[in-house]
């Protein structure tokens, strides 16, 4: 089967860098229950096998990678695990972190940490190639429903939820030759043009001359009483929540590098229409946002370009992001990890699913005659220089600030993140300066998170 330009893209990291895990995505529960082991591994083979994203293996055949189906069986690994909460985590990260051998084994591994005094956790890892955010909650989900009917002595069919992905590659490849990708191509290069260049953060130390894709993150402590002005000052500036947050990215960059062109990257879902809501797959592209700061404009006026930008971008969110380097003659640079080397990641609920609500920290869920909740663990490290990530989940939010370790010491990310909590607070309060240029990063700046 042909692969997106997405993928292709994926792949052609993958074999930059095998060993890395900068590209693996992982999910994880907490089961309070006593879990029938066979069943749940019985629930893992069904469910993997009968996708097929999931279970096929991706190699290069003439030049050429395509998705053959068939790949080896998916098996649950068990974990018999004595440590506390933080032994379990760095467990969890390390299985996560494990290299995927696309070539050869399926895109998804699954395991099972049985805990002493203390809920049994399953964990699903993936690498990025086959799967989006939309998808590992699909998974998990669909692992679950079998795993209850198992235990319930009922034989479940399971659907192939995987099947809808090839249409949607060779829808993809229709829109390129389409009069409206040219459209999106027209744009794009327009939009990339008029930037001069990669986002350039100063870093703490000289960047290597091949990208390390290692890296970790700190927790943002975003207070509770400000998000909850949010909504309402969003609204009063004409944006959308996310629209709020990304200015307020970039307004910190720039009161953080004191340059007034800055692009940063964002995650978009590409599934088309809701045909596409229960799909598992790659449904994701990146979009870059090429900010310019007017240093007299005020924070209104940033927010009303942001939302331009975003606005704009989002018309033509169908075109590939692999492809946009070509659009402006941009040769890979081996020290840098793409076209974008900034991140800005917002997360979701989907009201509409009540599985969703198992991702808000400290909840428990009853689900599928079980109780589960979250079981939180650092991923996708090191894939840029840094990605700001904000998850939202009702009233309450969160952050996480990740960094590449090999350009920047934990001490500036702290800075940062306080900056940023400090800039949110100013902005919300509307106690900024007038003038974009005036704001002083550690004048606003609060205390450093944990």
């Amino acid at each position: 089967m042909e692969l997106s330009i997405g993928q292709q893209a994926l792949w052609f990291l993958h074999e930059l860098a095998p060993d890395s895990s900068a590209y693996n995505v992982a999910a994880a529960m907490n089961l309070h229950c006593t879990v029938d082991v066979p069943a749940m591994g019985a629930a893992v083979r069904r469910v993997t096998a009968g996708n097929s994203v999931l279970n096929c293996v991706f190699r290069a055949v003439a030049g050429e990678v395509r998705r053959y189906s068939g790949g080896a069986e998916t098996v649950l690994e068990v974990h018999d695990v004595t440590v506390d909460d933080a032994g379990a985590r760095d467990l969890a990260q390390r299985l996560a972190q494990r290299s995927f051998r696309l070539d050869r084994e399926p895109p998804v591994r699954f395991a099972l940490m049985r805990r002493t005094g203390g809920p049994d956790v399953l964990l699903m890892a993936a690498h990025h190639i086959a799967t989006d955010n939309s998808s590992q909650v699909l998974i998990m989900r669909d692992v679950l429903d079998q795993y209850a009917a198992l235990v319930a002595g009922i034989d479940r069919d399971v659907a192939d939820t995987g099947a809808g992905f090839d249409p949607f590659v060779r829808r993809g490849r229709e829109f390129l030759g389409s009069a409206r990708g040219g459209e999106a191509h027209a744009y794009w290069r327009d939009e990339l043009g008029r930037a001069s260049g990669r986002s350039a953060l100063p870093t703490d130390r000289p960047r290597p001359a091949v990208y390390r894709f290692e890296g970790a993150e700190i927790d943002v402590d975003l207070p509770r009483d400000a998000m909850a002005d949010l909504d309402a000052a969003a609204a009063a500036g004409g944006v959308s929540p996310f629209a709020y947050l990304f200015a307020g990215f970039l307004l910190l960059l720039f009161a953080f590098c004191g340059r007034a062109d800055i692009v940063i990257g964002y995650p978009v879902s590409v599934r088309p229409d809701r045909r596409y809501r229960g799909a598992v797959g790659h449904f994701v592209n990146t979009l870059p946002l090429c900010g310019w700061l007017d240093p007299d404009d005020s924070f209104g006026a940033l927010l009303k370009r942001t939302r331009e930008k975003l606005w704009r971008g989002g018309l033509y969110r169908d075109y590939p992001f692999a492809l946009m380097p070509r659009l402006v003659d941009a040769d890979r640079d081996a020290s840098r990890a793409g076209l974008v080397s900034v991140m800005f990641v917002m997360g979701f609920d989907d009201p509409a699913d009540p599985f969703y609500e198992i991702w808000e920290p400290g909840r428990r869920v009853e689900y599928a005659g079980m109780t589960v909740s979250q079981f939180d663990m650092p991923q996708q490290l090191g894939q840029f220089d840094m990605t700001l990530q904000v998850l939202r989940h009702g009233a309450a939010s969160r952050a996480k600030l990740k960094y590449n370790t090999s350009l920047f010491a934990v001490e500036t990310v702290r800075e940062l993140a306080g900056g940023y909590v400090g800039l949110l607070r100013s902005a919300l309060g509307g106690h900024l300066p007038a003038r974009l240029s005036e704001v002083d990063l550690y004048q606003n700046r609060c205390e450093e998170p944990a």
